[in-house]
C-alpha cells in the first residue's frame, strides 16, 4: 500500500516527514506562516488521533473537544482547514497509485470516499457547540461494571478498575493510561489518593473511595506489586505484560465492554463529562469541580456539563416566591 493510502489510516513517525514534504510541495501554500500553521495543526491532530482511522465523525469530535477546551473558532477552523487539505492530498496520492487487483481497486475507492467525507467537514461558527459527548446514566455504569465483574479473567478485574476510576475521578483517557503504581498512595481504610499528571505536566490529586477503591484493590491483587504502569497490557492466556495501555488500546477495551453490555456508544471522555455533571448535580461549586478536573479555567469545566434539561428545570423549582395570591 502506498504512502497515500496509509496516511489517512495511520500516521507513523516517518510519515510526519511526508506531511512536511507535501506541505512544501503544494504550490498553493505560498505563505510560510500558512505552511508552519498547517504543519503544527496536523502534528497536534495526529497525536490526538492516536492511530484511530481518520473519519468525518472523528474530525467532528476533534473540533468539538477543541470547542469544549474554549479554543477560539478561528483557531479551530485553521486546524480544520489543515485537516481538510491533508485529506484531499492523501486522496490524490491514493488515486495516483496503480491498483493491481479488483480488491485493491475497491480499497482505493473506499479510501478516497472516506477522505472526501473528511474534506467536507464544515467550519465551526462563533458560539457553536457541537454535540459530541453525553452524560452516562448510573444504570449504564452498573451494566458496564456487571459485565466486568462477570468476567473471571485478569482483564475483567483490570477493566472494572479502569471504568470505576474513570467514573469516580474524571481522569482523561491518557491520564488513566499514564498512571503508575508509584502514583497510588493509600490514605486510610477504604480510601487512597492518586497523583494525576495532566496536560502541560500539571499534577493534581484524585481521591478514590468506596466501590472505585474496592475495584482498584481487586485489580492490584491480580496485578501484583511489580513497579510499572498501574494498568498494564494483558496478553494471550491472561498473561500480564508490564507495559502501559496506549490510547488506542484503552479505546478498544471500552468498546468491547460497551458492546458486551449492549449500550449506546460512549467514550472515555464521556466519563469525564459525567464526573463534572454528577458533582455539580450534588451541589459542589464550580471552582471545586474545576480543580478536581485539572482545568485552568472554570468556563472549560462548565462546557463539560451534559446533564439533561430536566436537571436545570428541577433546579429552578427549588427557588421559592412568597406570593399568596390577590385579595378579592
Amino acid at each position: 500500500m502506498s504512502n497515500g493510502l496509509t496516511a489517512l489510516t495511520l500516521i507513523t513517525t516517518s510519515q510526519f516527514d511526508l506531511i512536511d514534504q507535501e506541505i512544501r510541495n503544494d504550490p498553493r501554500l505560498k505563505s510560510g506562516h500558512t505552511r508552519r500553521g498547517y504543519k503544527a495543526d496536523l502534528v497536534t491532530f495526529e497525536n490526538w488521533r492516536a492511530e484511530r482511522p481518520m473519519t468525518r465523525r472523528l474530525v467532528e469530535q476533534y473540533a468539538a473537544e477543541l470547542l469544549e477546551a474554549d479554543k477560539a473558532p478561528t483557531s479551530i477552523n485553521r486546524a480544520l482547514a489543515a485537516i481538510r487539505w491533508w485529506a484531499r492530498r492523501v486522496a490524490g496520492m491514493a488515486q495516483e497509485t496503480p491498483a493491481r487487483t479488483a480488491k485493491e481497486q475497491r480499497k482505493r475507492a473506499e479510501f478516497v470516499s472516506q477522505a472526501e467525507r473528511v474534506a467536507s467537514v464544515e467550519d465551526v461558527k462563533p458560539g457553536e457547540r457541537l454535540p459530541p459527548g453525553r452524560h452516562i446514566a448510573p444504570g449504564e455504569l452498573a451494566a458496564l461494571m456487571q459485565i466486568c465483574e462477570n468476567d473471571p479473567t485478569p482483564a475483567g478485574a483490570r477493566d472494572a478498575a479502569l471504568i470505576a476510576l474513570a467514573w469516580a475521578i474524571g481522569a482523561r483517557r491518557d491520564e488513566l493510561g499514564g498512571l503508575t503504581l508509584d502514583d497510588l498512595n493509600p490514605t486510610g481504610e477504604g480510601e487512597a489518593d492518586l497523583v494525576i499528571r495532566g496536560k502541560g505536566d500539571k499534577q493534581r490529586v484524585a481521591y478514590v473511595f468506596n466501590g472505585a477503591h474496592d475495584a482498584l484493590m481487586d485489580w492490584l491483587t491480580v496485578r501484583g506489586p511489580e513497579p510499572g504502569p498501574l494498568f498494564c497490557v494483558i496478553g494471550k492466556g491472561g498473561k500480564l505484560i508490564n507495559r502501559r495501555l496506549s490510547g488506542e488500546a484503552l479505546r478498544l477495551v471500552l468498546d468491547k465492554r460497551i458492546e458486551d453490555a449492549k449500550l449506546k456508544p460512549l467514550t472515555w471522555h464521556d466519563f469525564r463529562r459525567s464526573f463534572a455533571g454528577n458533582l455539580l448535580n450534588n451541589g459542589q461549586d464550580l471552582v471545586t469541580v474545576q480543580k478536581l478536573m485539572g482545568h485552568s479555567d472554570p468556563r472549560t469545566t462548565g462546557n463539560y456539563d451534559r446533564r439533561p434539561d430536566t436537571v436545570r428545570r428541577e433546579a429552578v423549582k427549588t427557588l421559592f416566591v412568597p406570593y399568596r395570591g390577590r385579595l378579592v
